[in-house]
Parts: C-alpha cells; structure tokens; sequence
C-alpha cells in the first residue's frame, strides 16, 4: 500500500515536471522571438552613422536632436545629399522609397545593393567612389541623370533596363563596351572619357545626343558616328585617329542640307595622329563653319 502510494506520488511529480518542463519550451520558443523583434525595433535603420547624419538632415523633426530614425520618417523623403561625408554602407537607403534625387558624390562606396528597388530615383551621383558592379540600378528605372565617373565599373549591362536616360557620365572607370546605352531614345550627353573602350559601333543610333566625350578611349575608326545628326559638343582628344572621312562627311551632308549642327558643332582632336589628309579634312570642316580645334 505504501509502495502504490509512493509509485503514485512519483508518477504525479513526473508528470508535473514534464508539464512545467514543456511549459518552459513553448516559453523559450517564444522569448527569443520577442527578444529578436526588441533587438529589431532598436537596430538603428542606418547602421553608417555617416549616411544617417545626412539622412537626419533632412529629416525636420529630428535635424537637430538624436532620436532614432524609423522607417516613417524616411518613406516619403524627396532628396538626400551625402557628398563627401565618408560614407561607406548604404544599408537603410531602401526604406527611401520616395527618393528623386540622390548625390553621394567622393564617398568609400563599393556596394549600391541598397538602391535595387528605388524606382523613383531621377538624378544619381556617385562620382568618386569604389563601385564595381551597378546592376542595382537595372531597377531604378525613373533614373534620367546618372553621374559614375572615377569608380571601377567594367560593365554597364544593367542600364539597357532603364529607359529614360538623358545625361550619363562614365569617365575614368575600366568600360569597354557602351552598346547597352545604344537604344536609348532621349539621351542628350555621354561622357565616356579614359576607359579602354573596343570600338563604339552603335553609337550613331543615339539620334538625339547633343554632346559625345570620347577622350582617351581609343578610338581610331569615325563611321560609327553615322547618324548623329544634333551634335553640337564632340570631344575625341588623345585617341588613334588618322581619318577623318567620315566626320567630314557627316557635316557635309548636313551643311549642304538642313544645317542642323555643322555651322555650329564643336569639335576637340587635340593629341590624335591625324594624316596629312586629315589636316586637310580639319581645314574643310573649319571653312563649313565648325570650330575645330586641333
């Protein structure tokens, strides 16, 4: 009788503590999730305090405190200029939705992973920095202004996602083919100065550019510049150029017809190997009206 009251007694604390011990099992699944969405809430939303500092500016209700940015007050933000300020990670930048404009010019940049989803974004600077891949930006697709120059970009494929360019800057990266440029439709200006391009085939498709910067590309051949027929700004300087038939013949047509830009073109070939023939090419053009300078 003592036994069955004793192997009673037993069973009842067993039971019991397999049911406190449960108990503490759903507990614990349940605390770290509560602590996680606690340590959540307190993650700072900009983790480079750098990029907050020029975020919180233009923040107004918080500008001159030290309250945490959230998400609310970032959404609808229009502009946000970091120049120069050291930044070095982007992480927070897509909560910005609403951004049109963004200047993080002369920064320590690498990755733009956090602008993949800003379709809104129209101008972007990112001028002198360290970025070598851009295909974040195959979804910014509002974006008609870029600026890229002095960063390590080899390939520009991401841009043939985005339609409405009109200014794109690209000097001084590792560039050798500008081909997903080519079907744009309302570019004005390219600059693609000191990258060792391959050839610019294609280039006469941009019908409306106005200004075309090749410096120090290597370029030697001028037919693809067939079609370009508003240019008013063309900088070749420092190439392999030796003929200049086909430039020659581009203001030609256009000087005996609508006169659209040959009167009034700007041409720079300073540093080029032009042939004796080529000088000649450079006095006919001079006499049609273009300024040439050489």
């Amino acid at each position: 009788m003592i036994n069955s009251t004793i192997n009673s007694t037993n069973t009842m604390k067993t039971n019991f503590t397999l049911w406190l011990f449960a108990g503490s099992l759903l507990l614990g699944v349940g605390a770290p999730s509560s602590a996680w969405a606690q340590a959540g809430t307190n993650a700072p939303l900009f983790p480079d305090k750098k990029l907050e500092a020029a975020v919180r500016r233009q923040v107004f209700e918080k500008r001159d405190n030290d309250k945490p940015l959230v998400e609310a007050d970032v959404v609808n933000l229009s502009t946000i200029d970091g120049k120069g300020m050291g930044i070095t990670d982007l992480t927070g930048l897509e909560k910005c939705r609403s951004l049109a404009s963004l200047d993080l010019a002369k920064n320590q940049i690498r990755k733009i992973d956090a602008l993949t989803n800003l379709a809104n974004i129209q101008l972007l600077i990112l001028s002198d920095n360290q970025i070598e891949d851009v295909s974040a930006l195959a979804g910014v697709r509002a974006l008609q202004y870029i600026e890229l120059s002095n960063n390590k970009v080899k390939s520009i494929a991401a841009l043939a996602a985005v339609t409405n360019l009109a200014s794109v800057y690209l000097a001084n990266n590792q560039i050798t083919d500008l081909s997903p440029l080519f079907q744009q439709r309302r570019m004005s200006s390219l600059y693609a100065d000191n990258n060792p391009l391959t050839g610019i085939k294609g280039v006469g498709a941009l019908a409306t550019l106005m200004t075309l910067s090749l410096n120090a590309t290597g370029v030697a051949d001028l037919g693809a510049l067939e079609g370009l027929g508003n240019l008013y700004y063309l900088f070749l300087e420092k190439n392999k150029i030796t003929d200049l038939t086909p430039l020659h013949n581009l203001l030609k047509k256009d000087n005996d017809g609508p006169k659209r830009f040959a009167p009034f073109i700007n041409i720079y070939l300073a540093g080029n190997p032009l042939s004796e023939a080529g000088k000649k090419q450079v006095a006919a053009m001079k006499e049609i009206g273009a300024r040439v300078n050489f």
